[in-house]
This record gives structure tokens, C-alpha cells and sequence, in this order.
């Protein structure tokens, strides 16, 4: 890295959080978990920090930390473990081994032109 670049690295201060929410992640993190609604969560803001909150700002805020969370939750373990390490892992490939049979669909109808149609019987005609 180039020396001027890493002198403005280091003196850059961090940004402040987006939100107005941000600081109060864990709380509201803890309340939902506790089932309590966002407009109780809404109520709780107003009464005891002053904060005005919508609804909608608490919902989406939840959100997109939740799919946050979940991708790193959610992680595959890396393709150099072997699969005797993990039954899951194990039935996993052997579905993946197995070859897929489809049948075909059988005819219901037997189709003529100028004829009405015709009920057919396990692939054979009535």
C-alpha cells in the first residue's frame, strides 16, 4: 500500500452509525426475542428515551440486520473438509450421487384430429 494512503487510513476517523437505532441494537435485538411488538417496542423509545420511531424504521432496521446474521449463521463449512467428517454431509452427497428417474407422463387423452377424445387406460386405449 502506498505510504500516503496508509497515513490517511490511519488518521480517518470512523464513521457515525446511519441509524439512529444503531446504538440500541442489542435492546431491541432482546425485546423482539422477549415477543414484544415493534409498536410496543415504538412505545417503550418514546417513554423512556424520547426517541420518535416508525414502525416501518424499527421493521426494516430488524431486517436487514436479520439477513445479515443469518448469512454468517448460515455458512458452509469449506469444500476441503471430507465427507466422512459429517453424516449430513455424508447423505447429502450420496443424494447427490444418485441419479434422478423420471417417468414420463402418461397420457390421459388420446388425441385425433377430427375424432372426440378418447380415455385412455395405463398407456392403452378404453
Amino acid at each position: 500500500m502506498e505510504p500516503e494512503l496508509r497515513t490517511v487510513l490511519e488518521y480517518s476517523s470512523e464513521k457515525p452509525p446511519r441509524s439512529k437505532l444503531e446504538p440500541h441494537r442489542e435492546l431491541i435485538r432482546e425485546l423482539r426475542r422477549k415477543g414484544r411488538t415493534y409498536r410496543e417496542v415504538a412505545c417503550l423509545f418514546h417513554e423512556q428515551l424520547g426517541l420518535h420511531v416508525a414502525l416501518s424504521t424499527l421493521h426494516s432496521f430488524v431486517k436487514v440486520r436479520a439477513k445479515h446474521r443469518k448469512r454468517l449463521q448460515f455458512e458452509l463449512p469449506p469444500t476441503g473438509l471430507a465427507s466422512t467428517e459429517s453424516p449430513v454431509l455424508e447423505h447429502v452427497a450420496a443424494l447427490k450421487a444418485k441419479p434422478v428417474v423420471r417417468e414420463a407422463k402418461r397420457a390421459r387423452f388420446v388425441f385425433r384430429e377430427n375424432e372426440p377424445l378418447t380415455l385412455t387406460n395405463n398407456g392403452g386405449e378404453l
